[in-house]
């Protein structure tokens, strides 16, 4: 039975699946995978297979937030996704840390309420250990500049408090923030699959950038993408390599 949001069924969705936030990511990473096409196309959703490196890969958007992340990664794991890796966007929360920058979280800290309609907060959002160590052996690889350490999830991305709860997550050593990252470790363990998120950086917030400054960033931001999906990509084909 099709899946009523993403209109995929079983047979349409690989093991591996690459879940991004900006439907226009679907179309950048298309072009870095052989035998690509879209699959489904549905309320803002969409879904399309390729193959890299001889690995198949399922690429779906899941749009900003929690709530609309959980549709998408529930559906794709109902019709047999076993591996989902998120290749996104973060905001970066420690001096240093340039636009365009790899992140790559080991456990988030939950500034979320999305998640608490399937568990209460003191449950630990982290990624699977083999994708994990995948994504930084990859990231080595790669030889861009990676981060990797502990991140946050919100639900709120103007209003006041986020900015001060990102700060004050900053004192304590966490690396970045972003709005879905929470929900895909939560989800991937109860329903018995792998996940990791790898994120390339957007404002400093440490350094006081604002919203501003996002359109100022779009050269190191879409180069910064570009390279997550990279590693991304790189760490699928390391974890069909080893089984």
């Amino acid at each position: 039975m099709k899946q009523p949001h993403l209109r995929v069924d079983k047979g349409e969705v690989n093991d591996y699946c690459l879940i991004v936030g900006r439907p226009e990511r679907v179309d950048v990473i298309m072009k870095l995978l052989d035998k690509a096409e879209k699959v489904s196309v549905n309320r803002g959703y969409i879904i399309a297979n390729g193959e890299y490196k001889g690995v198949p890969v399922t690429i779906c958007n899941t749009g900003i937030g929690g709530p609309s992340a959980a549709v998408a990664i529930e559906e794709l794991i109902n019709v047999g996704a076993k591996t989902i890796i998120r290749a996104g966007s973060c905001g970066m929360l420690q001096k240093g840390m340039k636009t365009g920058d790899l992140v790559i979280s080991t456990g988030v800290c939950k500034e979320e309420d999305s998640t608490l309609a399937y568990e209460r907060y003191e449950f630990a959002a982290v990624p699977n250990y083999d994708v994990l160590n995948a994504l930084i052996n990859s990231a080595r690889e790669s030889g861009k500049k990676f981060h990797y350490g502990l991140t946050m999830c919100t639900d709120a991305f103007y209003s006041k408090s986020h900015r001060e709860q990102m700060m004050e997550w900053s004192k304590r050593g966490v690396l970045a923030s972003d709005m879905e990252s929470s929900m895909l470790f939560i989800l991937a363990r109860l329903r018995g699959v792998r996940a990791g998120f790898i994120a390339y950086g957007g404002l400093n917030i440490a350094e006081k950038q604002t919203h501003k400054d996002i359109i100022k960033q779009e050269k190191e931001r879409r180069r910064g993408e570009k390279n997550a999906i990279m590693v991304a990509l790189n760490a699928i084909k390391k974890l069909e390599e080893v089984g």
